[in-house]
């Protein structure tokens, strides 16, 4: 029995750079509705990968027909006045190879980023783009493969990797989502310094329940010993 394809395999395939199979899905989405903006993003997209610029064109401007702001659309269909088509199919566009948005309990979160870009920087990105992390003093900044500031990882986040990633912690990062006031990111631990060998980087917060009355206790606890070693440091 085949299955109905989902807007989960097109964006596996656009992560993937399978662009041929991209195309024949999002297709299909758009088959069962024609107003499906995702499906007609990443299509246009995906003939943009392939070197199809008139197709790419088309399908932005359909874009454009059913959303006139749409901040992608605009941007990219500006770029294609005037691209060639050895432009787009380089590695001036490229995304992010097979790594897809799998998590791992201690090496992975997805993270809101804040003190974004503008919108017309942000525009530029796309679901699965690798991004940069780069430590400054007080914050982790997010930036573009060309180096353009995109936003910063929140406070917790920014004061907890400044601190591994000077102890040799590496990093990878990539667009989960971007709309005209957000941006998420997806971030996995590829490496962990001897530091903090035995540490996660991502651990669950502790929760808490109504345990007697005017007293509350920790449901679970997922502080390590050597986090709490690093508490007393502090």
């Amino acid at each position: 029995m085949n299955m109905s394809p989902t807007a989960d395999d097109a964006i596996a395939c656009a992560l993937a750079q399978q662009w041929k199979e991209a195309i024949r899905i999002n297709t299909a989405l758009l088959a069962l509705d024609k107003t499906d903006i995702d499906a007609l993003c990443r299509l246009a997209f995906a003939y943009l990968k392939t070197g199809k610029l008139a197709a790419a064109k088309t399908n932005y401007q359909n874009v454009l027909a059913l959303d006139p702001y749409h901040q992608i659309a605009l941007k990219n269909l500006k770029r294609l006045g005037t691209l060639k088509r050895k432009d787009v199919t380089g590695d001036s566009m490229q995304t992010i190879s097979p790594l897809q948005f799998l998590e791992e309990p201690g090496k992975t979160k997805i993270v809101e980023c804040v003190h974004l870009a503008p919108v017309a920087i942000l525009s530029t990105l796309v679901s699965g783009q690798e991004v940069t992390l780069k430590a400054k003093n007080h914050c982790v900044e997010v930036r573009d493969a060309k180096n353009r500031y995109l936003a910063v990882l929140p406070d917790d986040i920014s004061f907890k990797l400044i601190k591994f990633m000077g102890a040799g912690n590496r990093y990878h990062a990539l667009v989960k989502g971007v709309e005209k006031q957000s941006l998420k990111v997806f971030l996995r631990e590829t490496t962990r310094g001897k530091r903090f060998a035995h540490q996660p980087s991502f651990t669950p917060v502790t929760s808490y329940v109504s345990f007697t009355k005017g007293m509350t206790a920790p449901v679970s606890s997922e502080i390590t010993d050597e986090e709490k070693e690093e508490n007393q440091e502090e």
